[in-house]
């Protein structure tokens, strides 16, 4: 599944379908997402406050006291005045020894329009929603998160520009914040410019990006090794947006195992005492051995092998073996998560193969018919409130969760191959490694995230020559958001915790 098919950025309003499904050209959008579409509104001026607040929290078993500091950072446009206003979120423990020993996290969402609210209000900030299949329903509220990693390292959370409440300067021309190369060199200046500010540039780096923000880590590396910056002490892929997976063969084959989870999930096929991560292992060694091979003979494969293939990925995905060989082995998205529980009148969800809606019900425009989409629907009020009564920061407009706005603008950027089907970021995640001996990476996502799959992510790593012995590799029994899950969620803060623990001083 490559870029084009995010659902963080292909909620771009994709074509409908054509499946078995009514015609959605004059179906509706959630209205999360029609806000979502709406137009920046942009800052009266280049405001520069920070606001530092002190808190405690209970962390893992332990309490521990904190600074809260949100910064505004006003970015240059091309001629050289402030064009956008950026604005982080850190947390920095109170503790006693060498602050520039402690570690510093990164972190940011995908989209690209996305804020960074997903992962500091749900997984790792050190207060997070909790209540609503979105967080942010009448049900939703704010609770210390046990899972935070704030034990371990300092957090800056960034709303790339365009997001959250990093939103453009009234006159001035932001786009060229609005692509790949631009996007990452922004993001490089907030943790530049955090870093200088508050003393902390000797501490070791961290970056942790989830969805497209796998894709903006990726290309930070890049900008960074071609300015000669220092390059951070661990990198954090989480549901993997690598790129490197483009073509029908690829996208067929580095999917497999994650339809083969879902319907496994689902009992739509026989679960024979296998569990998720056994079965998923037995479907990437076929879709790397007989599929992919079947699949590159095209019309000069056999019937009878044909036939024998068809049947095992029935075995394997749930799906009739007939319907299978008659699509000549490649089961798109909309044809699987419509068809495998068929039967019972239901449809599966994309971001996260474990929901389901009936099929009648399903009247929202593809994709956002999808009954696991939950993005920007994640309470951007309780994020303002708590912004404004815990941090002492008020947005000067409403929060942007989410900016499709500027998934439609986006700039592919001709030095990343100038199109969403030729990007690919694992070799600059390789470089960097090579450049960086002691280098950290850990990879991560859910086992039933059709959008971004595992293995696809695996995959890029691999074909960038990225020897096994220098990623971190974890498969969760979640979506695409494993925050979403809290026993996942508490895997993977315990999966962090360790690799963070790893980490080496810089220098």
């Amino acid at each position: 599944m490559h870029l084009r098919h995010l659902l963080l950025a292909a909620a771009l309003a994709l074509p409908a379908p054509l499946v078995a499904q009514a015609d959605m050209a004059d179906a509706p959008m959630p209205p999360a997402f029609l806000r979502a579409m709406e137009p920046m509104v942009p800052r009266e001026t280049a405001t520069s406050n920070v606001k530092v607040t002190k808190h405690k929290a209970r962390i893992d078993g332990r309490e521990i006291a904190y600074r809260a500091i949100v910064t505004e950072l006003p970015l240059p446009g091309a001629d050289g005045k402030p064009a956008i206003v950026a604005v982080s979120y850190a947390y920095v423990a109170d503790k006693s020894g060498d602050p520039t020993k402690r570690p510093v996290a990164f972190i940011f969402n995908g989209g690209p329009g996305a804020s960074s609210s997903p992962l500091h209000m749900h997984a790792f900030g050190p207060y997070r929603i909790v209540g609503g299949k979105a967080a942010g329903g009448d049900s939703a509220r704010m609770e210390q998160n046990p899972h935070s990693l704030l034990d371990v390292a300092d957090l800056v959370f960034i709303d790339p520009p365009g997001t959250g409440a990093s939103m453009p300067v009234k006159g001035a021309d932001a786009t060229p914040f609005f692509g790949v190369g631009g996007d990452a060199r922004a993001v490089w200046a907030m943790i530049d410019g955090w870093k200088q500010a508050n003393g902390r540039t000797g501490s070791p780096t961290i970056l942790i990006g989830e969805s497209y923000g796998t894709a903006r880590a990726g290309a930070m590396l890049a900008e960074a090794m071609k300015a000669k910056k220092p390059l951070p002490q661990a990198v954090v892929l989480l549901a993997p947006a690598l790129g490197g997976n483009d073509g029908d063969i690829l996208e067929a084959a580095n999917k497999l195992p994650t339809l083969a989870a879902v319907a496994w999930y689902h009992n739509a096929i026989p679960r024979n005492g296998r569990t998720v991560e056994q079965l998923f292992a037995e479907a990437r060694q076929f879709a790397e051995t007989d599929y992919i091979t079947a699949l590159a003979k095209g019309p000069r494969l056999p019937a009878a092998e044909k036939t024998r293939i068809a049947r095992r990925m029935s075995e394997l995905i749930g799906l009739p073996a007939e319907q299978i060989e008659k699509a000549n082995l490649r089961i798109d998205n909309y044809p699987f998560m419509l068809s495998l529980l068929a039967s019972k009148g239901l449809r599966t969800g994309q971001l996260d193969g474990r929901a389901t809606r009936a099929i009648a019900e399903s009247n929202m425009r593809p994709p956002f018919d999808d009954p696991s989409m939950t993005l920007g629907a994640d309470g951007p009020a309780m994020v303002e409130r708590y912004l404004s009564d815990q941090l002492g920061y008020t947005v000067p407009s409403p929060y942007r969760s989410l900016n499709l706005g500027i998934n439609f603008k986006w700039n592919w950027d001709k030095d990343y191959g100038g199109s969403y089907r030729l990007m690919d970021f694992g070799p600059y995640i390789a470089r960097a490694l090579e450049a960086q001996p002691n280098m950290k990476l850990f990879l991560g996502g859910g086992y039933y995230d059709i959008t971004t799959p595992l293995q696809g992510g695996q995959f890029a790593l691999e074909q960038a020559q990225i020897p096994p012995s220098r990623v971190v590799i974890k498969g969760y029994p979640a979506g695409h958001s494993v925050f979403e899950d809290e026993q996942s969620l508490k895997s993977l803060s315990t999966d962090l915790r360790t690799l963070i623990r790893q980490v080496q001083p810089a220098g």
